[in-house]
């Protein structure tokens, strides 16, 4: 709605008659400051019932924002911007103030100034404003091995900073400064170390700077560092291997009880059967049959003993003969 009659103007083929100045094309302000764009403008004739109009293009967006807007007297602001903008109320001053400016101000603001009557037509300017910011505690890692003999690069950033810090890496040695500067990208803060060798170990600082003041980050490379990154190393090897001893250990030794009993079991089962084969059952003495005793006065139906031997003699014999023939 508000671009309308700025574009009927265009569209028409309107000539401008209206000349909008701008003194100051970049405006650098502090966070928490005030900023003042300063817009003028100028007609060859009557403007009668005219528009001023400023609109803001984010840098970190892509939309243009309408923030403030005058018509007949009548002042509006809008957004983030509203009360906060104080606009001049002179006649050819179209300037305005903008306080506690913030990071996210930062842009392009418009001044537009525009009449839907007669051939005044429309005419703009536009204005950069940087809202300056100290650079933020840079963050400070080492990328890499560091051990003797690796390659490594130490990484220097800040999250905040306008105008873009700069970034200077020093050595810190006896109390003093020394830049480093072999491979080193101050855009980027990075420091490349081809490697690291007892003379390159020590203390580094990094330094993150701009017009408004600079902040700080240290990193340790010194030589019991880099040396204990290796006894570390080993120290967690034997630790491993002396793990993987135990655990071999207690598995062969859950294995080798496992085999002991299996075969007691087995010892125990085949004695068990080998009794169980032997064994025979023994009658008791009360299922024993009683044996029968033939009575004493029975005649006996074989010869005893005596009769045997003494019927078996020479001397019987004899006898027997000679009654035979005293018979005869």
């Amino acid at each position: 709605m508000l671009k309308v009659f700025p574009i009927l103007a265009i569209l028409t083929g309107h000539v401008s008659s209206v000349v909008v100045t701008v003194p100051e094309k970049i405006v650098n302000v502090t966070t928490g400051g005030n900023a003042t764009l300063l817009c003028t403008y100028t007609s060859s004739g009557s403007l009668g019932n005219f528009f001023i109009q400023w609109s803001f293009y984010s840098a970190k967006e892509t939309q243009l924002h309408t923030i403030y807007y005058y018509s007949e007297g009548q002042s509006y602001s809008y957004g983030e911007f509203k009360n906060r903008i104080t606009a001049a109320t002179g006649p050819g001053n179209a300037s305005i103030t903008i306080s506690n400016m913030q990071p996210s101000d930062t842009g392009s603001y418009t001044c537009e100034v525009f009449s839907p009557q007669g051939d005044a037509g429309q005419s703009q300017k536009s204005v950069i404003v940087n809202v300056l910011v100290k650079p933020s505690t840079p963050f400070c890692k080492i990328e890499g091995t560091p051990e003797k003999g690796h390659l490594i690069y130490l990484l220097c950033r800040c999250e905040e900073g306008l105008p873009h810090p700069t970034y200077r890496w020093y050595k810190v040695a006896d109390n003093t400064l020394k830049p480093v500067t072999e491979q080193l990208n101050p855009n980027t803060g990075i420091l490349y170390i081809g490697n690291l060798t007892t003379f390159e170990t020590g203390y580094y600082r990094c330094i993150a700077s701009n017009i408004l003041g600079n902040s700080t980050c240290e990193l340790d490379l010194t030589t019991n560092y880099s040396d204990g990154g290796i006894v570390a190393g080993a120290l967690i090897g034997a630790v491993l291997a002396a793990a993987i001893i135990c655990i071999i250990v207690w598995v062969l030794s859950k294995k080798a009880k496992k085999t002991k009993k299996r075969s007691s079991n087995e010892m125990q089962e085949m004695a068990q059967k080998q009794s169980n084969a032997e064994y025979v059952q023994v009658p008791n003495e009360e299922n024993i049959p009683a044996t029968t005793v033939p009575p004493s006065n029975a005649t006996n139906e074989y010869p005893t003993v005596d009769e045997t031997a003494a019927s078996g003699t020479p001397q019987n014999d004899e006898k027997q003969e000679a009654e035979k023939e005293e018979i005869a």
